[in-house]
This record gives C-alpha cells, structure tokens and sequence, in this order.
C-alpha cells in the first residue's frame, strides 16, 4: 500500500507544472533537516523532467517495440498461449520523466482478459465489427527499494518499523480496454494539456500582419510563423494539468502502441495470432536533432 501511496504522490508532485521551484540556500551553522534534503532533490529532479515536458515533449525515442508470441497461427480458431511483448527501449512519458525498459516484459494474453470484468472489455469493444480494441502503454514509476530500520514513532510496536532507503526508477506497462479515437487528436505540444487550436486567436492587427507577411515569403516560413501564433496562447487557461488523480495518471501514460482482437463474443475471445493485429505506428516520436541530421544527409 505504501508504494501505491509513494507513486501517487510522485504523479502529482511531477505534474504540479506552475509551482516555482525552491533550492536550498546553505548557510555555515544553519540547521537542515529532512525537509531540506527532499526539497533539494526535488528542485534538481523536477527541473529536469519540467525541461523534457516543455522543450522535448513525450514520446519514444527508440525501441519499446510491441509483439506477440507467437506471431502466426495455422488453426485460427484454436486457443493459443499468447504472450504480449514489449521490447527494450527509451521515451519520455506524459510528465517529462524518462521511461527505460531495460529488457523485454511480457503479459499473457489469455490471463490478462481472464481478470478482466465485463465492464472494463466493453469500454474496447466495437461491436459493428466485432473488435475488442487494447491499448498498450507505459510510464515512468517509482519503485521503493532496500528497507532499513528506522527510529519507531509510535510507543510499544510490536515490530522494528523500517522504512526504503532507496527510491528506484522503474516502469509501469499497461494494458487497457479502450476504441481508438475515430480521428487523431490536433497537434498536442505537452500531454497533459488540450490540443492547439486549428487557427490563431486573439491576434491583434499588427500581429496578423506579420503573419501575412510570413506566408507571403515562403510556405514553410508561413507554416512556422502560424504554428508560433497558435502557441501564442495555447496557456491562457493556466500551466497546470487537470488536477484529478485519475487524470494525471492518464496525462503521465506513454502510448505505445494497439492491439485489435477479432471476436465477436466477448464471453468467449479466442486467443490466436491469427486473430490478433499489433499497431506500434500509433505512438507520438520524439524527433531529435541527430535525426533531422540523418534525414538532411539522406540523397
């Protein structure tokens, strides 16, 4: 319960995105205690993933490949053993934190939609035409490691409390019932808040004319200058994501990629890869400067 407890306060110290940070301010003789030292690690850990949210954005970077084991069926209408894999790989989730997987993870397929209610297996189901839609993601997660004794609170426990001494990086992989969006969603910047808008708005006469005037020198120049126009006041509303637990977890999730499974019962889903179609290509990409380098070199 405590990890659980741990995670959720580490989504919502990393998604509190207005807050000024603070840094210790060390003095000779001034008393510093465990306040402090967490304040510390905090400034430098949020300024780095504050730093990816703006400026990098999320997405993959390499890897974190989506399969299945095994990949082809003979008999399509037999139950299979079917693992979903996830391959090594590096991104940035939803909040600017650095998403490793050091090797491949798997899920079993079949167990996974046995735990699973009626409920949760329609919020992915198209009925028309009998798909049961999964997506796959991931995000960054703490993971509480190497207990230790520490000083007891309380008077007369029973047992010697210990505490981690350790806050491990680590990943927590996903995978949901849930339709694909009928369309993809506008240009989204930062993830945890609303797509620009299709045009520029509150734009004053002087500014349209620089707009204009950039269009008129060069399509791409145009393109640039309307996307710099939108972003103009793409944060009106605020630097803060939506508050709510549920959503900032949603916010901190990385896709990855989905999966459709043909069946037209969800009381009887057969598990062949016959069945099963994987879509990594849904997944936002970073796009970095060593790319652009690569692509310009290109013939």
């Amino acid at each position: 319960m405590s990890a659980i407890v741990n995670d959720n306060a580490s989504i919502a110290q990393d998604a509190d995105l207005e807050s000024p940070l603070r840094r210790v301010a060390y003095e000779a003789g001034m008393l510093l205690g465990l306040e402090a030292t967490r304040e510390e690690q905090s400034y430098h850990r949020r300024r780095l993933t504050r730093r990816q949210y703006w400026l990098d954005g999320a997405g993959t970077l390499a890897g974190m490949a989506v399969s299945i084991d095994p990949a082809s069926s003979d008999d399509p209408d037999s139950d299979v053993g079917v693992r979903v894999i996830v391959g090594p790989g590096l991104g940035i989730d939803g909040l600017g934190r650095e998403v490793l997987v050091h090797e491949a993870y798997c899920v079993n397929l079949r167990d996974w939609l046995a735990s699973q209610s009626q409920t949760a297996l329609n919020a992915g189901y198209d009925a028309a035409n009998d798909r049961l839609w999964l997506k796959v993601s991931v995000r960054h997660k703490d993971c509480p490691v190497a207990q230790q004794p520490v000083l007891a609170r309380k008077l007369n426990l029973g047992t010697d409390p210990v505490q981690p001494s350790r806050i491990a990086d680590s990943v927590q992989l996903e995978l949901t019932a849930e339709l694909p969006p009928a369309a993809e969603p506008g240009y989204r910047p930062w993830a945890a808040h609303p797509p620009l808008p299709e045009t520029p708005s509150g734009l004053t006469a002087a500014e349209q004319a620089t707009l204009a005037a950039a269009e008129a020198e060069s399509a791409a120049a145009g393109r640039l200058m309307n996307l710099h126009a939108r972003l103009l006041h793409a944060l009106d509303d605020g630097v803060s994501p939506r508050a709510l637990a549920d959503a900032l977890e949603q916010s901190a999730s990385l896709l990855l990629a989905r999966i459709s499974i043909q069946t037209a019962d969800l009381n009887h889903i057969v598990v062949n890869p016959a069945r099963i179609s994987v879509n990594n290509l849904v997944r936002p990409f970073l796009v970095t400067p060593s790319q652009l380098a690569y692509l310009s070199r290109q013939p």
